[in-house]
């Protein structure tokens, strides 16, 4: 297993608990796209027994551990629950996602423990990039832990800064020198973890080879928390923005402090069905985001490949923003508002930029603007408006909204009213050759269309020249339908007549903004009852970006043989929302489940219709569109 479960707040990195209860994939030092996966020195032991079925995982040579056999583990973003069967405990982690925003971004692992005897926990000094300089200090204050520092990192290094472990009332041993050289290799030692005794402090000396970790432990009776908190303040060159939680505290120590005197608690839907599982572990993006200390907000789209933040287009940041607006919606506004100050001449860009929020790209493959950006950020700005009726922010976005549109506008060279496709991947389908006037970007613009006329009539802004270009654009949208879907473009006499998932997509955002529609209602099912049929049928796996009349996948590109779950997630709730209850149903929760069959805890941006297999790039930002369907659900049906 590749992946744990991963546990951290808002831009605060995270730690990955696997089953066995050991941990890797650490990105909490500002080290996102690069995390440290071989950790050795955590451990959880009770009585003298790790309570860890393979607590050597990395070590070459391990000692002879006496361990658990087996461990029942219960996950649910963000918490996972350990029960271990043979020494009557269980172990509860989690990390603090709430509608609280100092809360949400809490450096922090909460870890609960509940059984009889005692426990002890030890956490590695992986503060500062080099071991040389790390030291572990004793603290004995309200609470009791270790604190861990570098004294030779400095500012510049990503991993300047301390980590805390500790409890109320814990016994603390500050010098476990874990690592060590034996005759036989480098191995662990582990006779501090069996016959504790304190120890206040400890330095790697120089030129030492060894690890040092601290291990706090404790007598329990029933249950009790232990606190591990992380301060990364450094202002490395690709991240010199700081941390939302410098602005409530200066060290680790005082946000366990924190956590131990407010005990704050998870605020998410606890119900226990698909659906909830589902919108809970997508939320684990949230894990793999930027919160800078001045307030900025951002995901990657992936962390290890293209580093790009707060991509959108075909549900990526436009998706994910959608439980955020609900959870955060004062966030998502100054977001999708920044966004906009990057909007050039009216063409929006693609993203915040690469591993930056300050450095945008304009369409991600160079040669033709993109076609869909600008009607993605009006609906989002539309969209923000609706869900929290802030006249104010909709007043003062509306001049780039108009802006946007015109660029679009000048786009079609037509005189069709639907921005032209060059065929150069001019749209998020990038790699996937698009001509005149397409579907998918057709439908986003005439939504966009809808959007900003309704601004404009909100407003008491005069909006006829754009009501014109509306009525020209739905009959060049119209024109596409062949009687059971919209085809995907047509140039002339020119045509592709396959049939794509995202065909109506713009259809789907005037659904849920209450716009009226872009085309006929009777299309509208028809079209949806045939993707079902279709896009649907076509892989065992997923929906499928697009397919030919004949019902085989469509294999002209990577993109379009591919599915999008993003995408099947937003039809599948278009499906519930347009009365097919039961299609939608099946086709989100197949896709949920081929998800969870590949790792649900790092989807791709793709998944092969044909083979099954996760393609793309990891831990993709669209992991949260899972949303849609509990929106749908809750709002749609009775």
């Amino acid at each position: 297993m590749d992946n744990g479960i991963p546990l951290g707040g808002l831009g605060t990195g995270k730690i990955e608990f696997f089953p066995d209860l050991t941990i890797s994939n650490i990105t909490i030092m500002n080290n996102w796209s690069n995390p440290l996966r071989n950790i050795r020195g955590f451990h959880i032991v009770k009585d003298g027994i790790f309570l860890q079925t393979n607590p050597g995982k990395n070590i070459p040579l391990p000692p002879e551990y006496k361990k658990v056999k087996e461990i029942r583990v219960m996950e649910k973003f963000p918490k996972i629950e350990y029960e271990i069967p043979e020494v009557n405990a269980k172990i509860t982690v989690y990390s603090i996602i709430n509608k609280d925003l100092k809360e949400s971004s809490l450096p922090t692992v909460v870890i609960k423990v509940r059984g009889n005897g005692v426990f002890a926990i030890s956490f590695p000094n992986i503060v500062g990039s080099r071991r040389a300089g790390r030291v572990n200090y004793a603290v004995k204050k309200k609470l009791n832990g270790v604190l861990f520092t570098n004294e030779r990192s400095l500012q510049w290094d990503s991993a300047y800064g301390n980590m805390f472990l500790g409890c109320m009332g814990c016994k603390v041993y500050a010098g476990y020198s874990f690592y060590v050289p034996s005759e036989r290799g480098m191995t662990e030692d582990i006779s501090p973890l069996l016959s504790l005794g304190e120890k206040d402090y400890y330095k790697i000396e120089s030129y030492a080879r060894e690890e040092i970790a601290g291990i706090v432990w404790k007598e329990i009776h029933g249950e009790d928390a232990f606190i591990l908190s992380w301060y990364f303040n450094g202002k490395p060159h690709h991240y010199p923005y700081g941390h939302y939680y410098e602005n409530w505290f200066s060290n680790s120590y005082e946000i366990a402090e924190y956590i131990f005197t407010n005990n704050p608690k998870i605020g998410l839907e606890d119900e226990d069905s698909w659906v909830n599982e589902a919108y809970r572990d997508g939320l684990y993006i949230l894990t793999h985001s930027w919160f800078t200390k001045d307030g900025r907000f951002a995901i990657y789209e992936d962390p290890e490949v293209s580093l790009l933040m707060n991509t959108i287009g075909a549900m990526t940041w436009d998706s994910a923003s959608f439980p955020l607006l609900e959870l955060y919606p004062d966030l998502v506004k100054r977001m999708d508002e920044y966004f906009g100050l990057f909007i050039r001449n009216g063409e929006a860009p693609h993203d915040l930029g690469e591993e930056s929020i300050e450095d945008p790209i304009y369409g991600a493959s160079f040669g033709y603007p993109w076609t869909d950006l600008g009607s993605t950020w009006v609906l989002m700005i539309y969209r923000d408006y609706k869900f929290t009726n802030d006249l104010a922010f909709l007043k003062r976005n509306y001049g780039k909204m108009r802006e946007v549109i015109d660029w679009l506008i000048s786009l079609d060279k037509d005189n069709d009213c639907i921005p032209d496709s060059k065929g150069g991947f001019d749209n998020s389908y990038d790699g996937t050759y698009m001509y005149g006037a397409s579907s998918y970007v057709g439908s986003m613009f005439l939504c966009a269309l809808r959007a900003f006329i309704s601004a404009s009539k909100i407003l008491g802004i005069e909006y006829s020249k754009y009501e014109d270009c509306l009525r020209r654009g739905i009959a060049t949208f119209n024109s596409l339908w062949n009687g059971k879907y919209f085809i995907a473009w047509k140039n002339g006499n020119r045509k592709k007549e396959s049939c794509m998932s995202s065909q109506i997509l713009g259809q789907f955002w005037c659904d849920i903004l209450g716009l009226e529609p872009i085309t006929g209602e009777d299309k509208v099912s028809k079209a949806l009852r045939t993707i079902y049929e279709l896009n649907g049928k076509a892989s065992k796996f997923c929906l499928v970006n697009s397919v030919n009349p004949d019902g085989s996948i469509d294999t002209e590109t990577n993109q379009m043989r591919s599915c999008w779950s993003r995408v099947a997630f937003a039809v599948s709730a278009h499906m519930i929302i347009r009365g097919l209850r039961d299609e939608g149903i099946e086709i989100a929760k197949r896709e949920w489940e081929t998800i969870k069959s590949l790792g649900k805890w790092n989807q791709s941006s793709r998944i092969d219709g044909i083979t099954g297999n996760k393609v793309g790039l990891p831990y993709y930002i669209g992991s949260a569109s899972t949303w849609f369907i509990k929106f749908a659900l809750t709002n749609y049906t009775k």
